[in-house]
């Protein structure tokens, strides 16, 4: 479905009220096939005009509850229906939603309210076994209201449901322009401080041409969202390019591979996301595809780790199904190679248009839009030639222009000539130099399972533990998730902590059950380079 993006809305809810013009009684977005096991509320098929009677009604609960213009509201939802509704209400009052993910606890949230200060939280008193109500009431401000979906344990709190008994937002409350601020999401960075990023309307509706281009889907297309909608990866390629389509977006979370499949043949699913371990699960297990009609799938998109070329042509020739190599970034980066762009299986697994570049005459319009260069990161002097690597730095509109009220030196985020630096390593490649390939990071951060971790944040957890001297983190390498975590210590006495007392002194601090260490080695010291920092490439060299 490429279309052209000079008349596209100018924010968010516009592009929501062209789906729903002409579209009221189509399905719009229906609850995981498990919602009943997962959380609180009913399970919800809703058409749009229903999704947007909801959303009009979430809207009067925020503005009730004080929230305005430029005010934030953080969220802490699964990917359920009521979550989309309320990504609309904000976008319908000019507010800022700031997504984090279930398994954020305490410890990640403290940062992420100091930083964010929101005007109203939204939450769940229960998701599976964890009660994410429990780990977030304590850290409100008076200044807070919070809202739940499900059982409220104070009077002040709101119950969710209750948006159901008011009338629909008051049309004369103003709309937000393009430039209004509308997501806050977070990264990890190198320093083990939540970033936040914030993302204006015309940031999000920028993207829409590369995933345009690079699935093609038809309008109305069903697509199926396993990923948590709380980075751009999932509110780029599910929430704003549904909108785009106009087509059915059938919710998944978290990743459960019997129901995942069900729901491909169940709800027909055109269009989905997948990590490259789980496409490379189903290859070697046929037995499992078999079990279901999967014909209906067209095109799958996949990223966070290396893919296969052995994979993306199996998916090609067993299924009909084309696989989408996908590199983005909060910040705004949006590499893709495609089908169209890049037809050999072998080229796709491991390699990315060099957008910016005219001369390659990509048919992705985001080659047109978003610009690179590749810089080395100790002379910044410009890299032209392959086989180097350099930093990938990009500029364009899908760009963020810094972080969220951060100290940092604007120098360090963007170069001279305005580019962002993206701290990936690439390398020029290809017969006439047309792709980049991906070599590293110039960062520390562990990728495990398409979760961005940093490493200092646990480090700086473990420096506490009163059995430990000192302790550093490293990615090491899985099959399946791409990176676990491995912690070596550096003990006080000769009985060190094994890897269970670890992992429970690191959930007592409320860090996330994904950053607890997977691997553990014990050491008489940790290798510092001459500044004293620790040298983590050194440190993997204990798990080899």
């Amino acid at each position: 479905m490429t279309t052209d993006t000079t008349n596209l809305p100018c924010n968010v809810w516009e592009l929501f009220e062209s789906a729903v013009n002409g579209n009221q009684e189509r399905e719009a977005v229906i609850d995981p096939l498990d919602r009943a096991e997962l959380c609180p509320g009913e399970s919800n098929r809703w058409c749009f005009a229903e999704l947007h009677d909801k959303a009009l009604r979430i809207a009067a609960l925020l503005h009730s509850q004080g929230v305005a213009a430029g005010d934030r509201v953080l969220v802490q939802l699964p990917n359920i229906t009521e979550l989309v509704a309320v990504y609309l209400a904000v976008a319908r009052l000019g507010a800022i939603i700031s997504p984090v993910p279930m398994q954020y606890r305490r410890h990640e949230l403290k940062g992420i309210i100091a930083a964010a200060k929101p005007r109203t939280v939204i939450t769940i008193s229960q998701f599976k076994e964890s009660k994410p109500l429990a780990e977030i009431e304590s850290l409100l401000s008076e200044s807070s209201a919070c809202i739940v979906l499900g059982q409220c344990s104070t009077d002040q709190q709101v119950e969710l449901a209750s948006f159901a008994n008011l009338e629909p937002l008051d049309a004369s409350i103003p709309r937000p322009d393009a430039d209004a601020l509308y997501t806050l999401c977070w990264t990890s960075g190198t320093t083990g401080t939540p970033k936040g990023v914030p993302r204006r309307h015309h940031h999000w509706l920028a993207m829409l041409p590369v995933f345009e281009d690079a699935t093609a889907l038809p309008e109305f297309a069903t697509m199926l969202a396993p990923f948590p909608m709380t980075n751009m990866a999932a509110i780029s390629t599910f929430l704003i390019y549904w909108l785009r389509v106009k087509g059915r977006l059938v919710l998944h979370h978290p990743m459960d591979l019997p129901i995942f499949l069900t729901q491909i043949e169940e709800e027909k699913a055109e269009y989905t996301v997948a990590p490259p371990a789980l496409l490379n699960l189903l290859l070697a297990k046929p037995e499992l595809m078999a079990a279901k009609d999967l014909s209906s799938l067209k095109v799958i998109g996949s990223g966070s780790a290396p893919l296969s070329a052995s994979m993306i042509a199996g998916f090609r020739e067993r299924l009909n199904i084309e696989i989408v190599n996908m590199f983005g970034s909060n910040e705004g980066c949006c590499l893709v190679a495609d089908a169209q762009d890049v037809p050999d299986p072998q080229n796709r697994a491991t390699n990315f248009p060099r957008f910016g570049y005219s001369r390659f005459g990509w048919r992705n319009r985001m080659a047109e839009q978003l610009f690179t260069r590749l810089v080395d990161t100790e002379t910044e002097e410009l890299i032209e030639a392959p086989g180097r690597a350099g930093e990938l730095r990009i500029k364009g509109p899908t760009v963020f222009e810094g972080y969220w009220q951060s100290d940092e030196d604007r120098q360090q985020v963007f170069d001279a000539q305005g580019f962002f630096r993206t701290g990936d390593l690439f390398e020029i490649t290809g017969g006439n130099n047309e792709f980049y390939r991906f070599v590293g990071r110039c960062k520390d951060i562990i990728i495990r399972g398409g979760m961005k971790i940093s490493p200092e944040e646990i480090d700086q957890v473990l420096a506490g533990h009163p059995d430990i001297v000192e302790a550093a983190v490293v990615g090491v390498a899985d099959a399946v998730l791409g990176q676990k975590i491995g912690a070596v210590i550096v003990p006080r006495r000769e009985s060190a902590p094994d890897l269970q007392a670890l992992c429970d002194y690191l959930s007592e601090r409320g860090l996330a059950r994904f950053k607890l260490p997977e691997h553990l080695a014990i050491s008489s010291t940790l290798p510092r380079n001459p500044l004293g920092k620790v040298v983590r490439s050194e440190l993997e060299k204990c798990f080899l």
